[in-house]
């Protein structure tokens, strides 16, 4: 070798070096529940969730410290609520989400404003829009947000806990005889949930169905009458209410044409309408007391 070639093959050398152990990431991409395509050009650091089920999504995929801002109402995580507010579900502060700057935003399908997730994907920031059907979604959604944060290994190990508790629990009530039941999730006025909706799936998993199984909508009203003419055994209330007052509100229909009896079931909102995982005891508790309504009438 020439003495003047040393120089130049040392230098090449070092460079090559250098750009093996330079952090090099690929573009992260994945297709959110809108059907579109997002892609990110490095695992994400400043995440906002406009939904309190979001957010707790977010620190089940071990994104959690990454979390800059949420919405009104979200308190899990407990450190979750002292994060600063960028609206609800009836709007959103955009000049704060601009200060912010993140560098993604998840949002809720039908939770939140479509005019405002509209606004949201036209401006320059990756938006996900997350849409739960089923209770496997949770999982699915835990494992999005952790290839989004470059958090694979602690996302995959959630989302397969949450889906081996799952299963647990569709095995055991698989054989259960079936109850008809009306969700309420809220009073007045009296809204339920449809055959798409993943409270829908939490029956199926308790070895019950949804009694209103022709509703077209995921979520909105409900004439009384058709409640009344779904002939439930069950109604589950997830409104929030205390059970006596709910209870108290339903006295004038508890009792049915015929003699038939139906039953009241009030669980906390926040196991069963929230889409994280802690929906799984919230399933397992609506389990145990559909199977105690089915001791009774076995008695």
């Amino acid at each position: 070798m020439r003495p003047a070639q040393a120089p130049i093959r040392r230098a090449l050398v070092v460079a090559i070096l250098l750009f093996a152990t330079w952090p090099c990431f690929a573009a992260i991409g994945v297709t959110d529940d809108a059907h579109r395509r997002v892609a990110v050009d490095h695992p994400v650091r400043r995440i906002i969730a406009i939904a309190p089920d979001l957010a707790e999504l977010v620190y089940a995929a071990g994104a959690g410290q990454w979390l800059i801002a949420t919405v009104r109402g979200a308190d899990y995580p407990p450190q979750v609520a002292a994060l600063p507010s960028v609206g609800d579900a009836s709007g959103l502060d955009f000049e704060r989400i601009r200060r912010l700057e993140p560098d993604l935003i998840l949002a809720w399908g039908s939770g939140n404003k479509p005019a405002d997730i509209a606004r949201l994907q036209a401006g320059p920031v990756a938006v996900v829009v997350l849409e739960p059907h089923t209770l496997d979604d949770v999982a699915r959604h835990i494992r999005i947000i952790g290839e989004l944060a470059g958090t694979q290994l602690v996302a995959e190990k959630a989302a397969s806990r949450f889906e081996q508790g799952l299963r647990r629990l569709r095995q055991r009530y698989a054989d259960a005889s079936v109850i008809n039941v009306v969700v309420e999730i809220w009073q007045q006025p009296l809204f339920t949930v449809g055959p798409a909706h993943p409270l829908s799936d939490a029956l199926r998993t308790c070895g019950a169905r949804n009694a209103l199984a022709n509703y077209p909508l995921l979520a909105g009203p409900v004439p009384i009458e058709d409640v009344l003419a779904a002939h439930a055994d069950a109604i589950v209330s997830v409104t929030g209410m205390p059970e006596p007052d709910t209870r108290a509100h339903w006295s004038r229909f508890l009792s049915l044409p015929g003699g038939k009896s139906v039953r009241l079931i009030s669980i906390d909102p926040d196991l069963l309408t929230r889409s994280g995982p802690r929906i799984l005891k919230g399933v397992e508790l609506l389990c145990v007391r559909l199977a105690q309504l089915r001791d009774k009438s076995a008695r």
